[in-house]
């Protein structure tokens, strides 16, 4: 750590601590080509080698426990939802965070970023608070509840805790947390598949209904990203609406975080919904409705080059979904000196399946009856 903070040839750019993260991102969006800034638009980001930027997978499905083979195993959704305790799901959120980092800490300290695992990373693909609104939906016993209000209160406590851990105000993030799946999702394969589902959706049901979670996850939780859905609403697949990102999440709610795909979601926006008549057409209205990462694949941002070529999109939104995404892991700590965030200390001795967490799921599962 010590040579770190002493390398002379740090200061001013990317790996610069003194300077704020909109600096740091900018220095780092101006060094990095529009070839290497396309390649990050993806949940299994590659090495950036030349710039000194390690490899990193955002994929962890960390909804109710870090999805490794020794992590404390909560109860699930519904169970915590029929708690209805504030207070625990707030001390779950905080120990599936700690659990996240401390593992995170231990594989890097091993040379494992997560590539192609699920489950090594920080940013964690929780919580999953969508509504129960048909009960032959086959993930209802992932989420909370079927009512709005409660699912809320329940979003808000995990993302804080999750993301702030023990502390009010951390300089740096312990988790980053995912608002999914947005928006009106709650069908696998019944009455449709979920790649093909059209939900129609008015305008009272959606903010009453269908919006209040993913509000009170943005604003309340501040949660770090958040993960468009399979479906379309109304005809215009989710993860390819200008209205749903950039308009409600950006220009009304001021969010400032990233949106992610569901798996191949992007690419779907062509394959299933047939709402492109190619992926090229995918890849620019995604990334133009407010899309910043591509979520299990490349399909639709191999096409990003493309559709620039085409004057379809810009370099200049490429850039802005490249310096979202390297905000977060600034957030994250990633590229600061290691001993100066304090989530680094976090070890598995005493903290994964460790008896303060064990005892917290015990816990969590007598309120659920």
């Amino acid at each position: 750590a010590e040579a770190y903070t002493t390398c002379p040839g740090l200061k001013g750019g990317f790996f610069d601590w003194t300077l704020s993260l909109d600096e740091r991102v900018e220095a780092l969006a101006k060094q990095a080509t529009l070839t290497e800034q396309i390649a990050q638009l993806t949940n299994d980001a590659p090495a950036i080698v030349r710039l000194g930027i390690p490899a990193y997978n955002w994929l962890n499905d960390d909804e109710h426990g870090v999805k490794q083979a020794h992590a404390t195993s909560f109860p699930n959704g519904c169970a915590l939802g029929a708690m209805w305790s504030f207070e625990t799901i707030h001390k779950v959120g905080q120990a599936v965070g700690q659990e996240a980092r401390a593992l995170h800490n231990a594989f890097v300290h091993m040379g494992n970023r997560g590539h192609q695992e699920n489950g090594a990373g920080i940013t964690m693909y929780a919580p999953n608070m969508n509504l129960v609104r048909d009960p032959r939906w086959g993930r209802a016993q992932e989420v909370y509840s079927e009512d709005p209000f409660l699912s809320s209160l329940y979003t808000a406590k995990f993302v804080s805790g999750a993301q702030q851990g023990n502390e009010s105000k951390p300089e740096r993030m312990q988790a980053a947390a995912c608002c999914k799946h947005y928006a009106a999702y709650d069908t696998e394969s019944i009455p449709v598949k979920r790649v093909n589902f059209s939900a129609t959706v008015d305008s009272r049901n959606m903010w009453e209904t269908y919006m209040p979670v993913f509000r009170s996850c943005v604003q309340s939780g501040q949660a770090a990203h958040v993960m468009c859905s399979y479906n379309a609403i109304n005809g215009v697949p989710t993860c390819g609406d200008p209205k749903l990102l950039n308009g409600i999440l950006r220009d009304q709610w001021k969010w400032p975080g990233f949106v992610v795909s569901d798996y191949d979601a992007w690419a779907q926006i062509y394959e299933t919904h047939n709402y492109c008549p190619n992926m090229t057409c995918a890849a620019a209205v995604g990334l133009n409705a407010g899309m910043d990462q591509e979520g299990g694949g490349t399909r639709a941002i191999n096409q990003l080059q493309a559709a620039i070529d085409s004057h379809m999109t810009s370099p200049e939104a490429v850039a802005m979904a490249f310096k979202r995404l390297f905000r977060v892991r600034l957030e994250l700590g990633m590229h600061d000196p290691p001993t100066m965030v304090e989530w680094n200390y976090l070890t598995n001795d005493s903290i994964i399946e460790g008896k303060d967490h064990l005892a917290l799921a015990r816990d969590a599962a007598r309120k659920a009856m």
